[in-house]
C-alpha cells in the first residue's frame, strides 16, 4: 500500500510540473528590429514593404526565395523587401 501511495504521489508532482514548466518550443516574433533591409533599400512611404521570415533550413523558405527575388525584380523600386532570420515550427 505505501509503495503505491508512493508512485501516486510522485506521478502527481511530476504532472503539475509538466504542466507549470514554461514551454520554450516555440519562439515569439522579436519586438524589436532584427533583420536586414535586402538590396540596402529603405521603406518609404510610396514602396510596398514586404517582411519575410525565413529559416535557415527549411526546405520551405529554400525553396521560397528564388520567386522572391524574381517578384523584386520585376517590381523593382517599388518594393522593399525586409528579411528576419526565424525558426519557424
Amino acid at each position: 500500500m505505501d509503495m503505491t501511495n508512493n508512485k501516486s504521489i510522485i506521478l502527481a508532482i511530476s504532472t503539475l510540473l509538466c504542466l507549470f514548466s514554461p514551454i520554450a518550443g516555440q519562439s515569439v516574433v522579436p519586438a524589436k528590429q532584427d533583420g536586414f533591409w535586402y538590396g540596402g533599400n529603405t521603406a518609404a512611404a510610396e514602396k510596398v514593404l514586404i517582411e519575410a521570415f525565413f529559416d535557415p533550413v527549411c526546405p520551405d523558405s529554400r525553396d521560397s526565395w528564388p520567386p522572391l527575388k524574381k517578384a523584386l525584380r520585376h517590381y523593382g523600386a517599388t518594393v522593399t523587401l525586409v528579411l528576419h532570420t526565424f525558426p519557424l515550427p
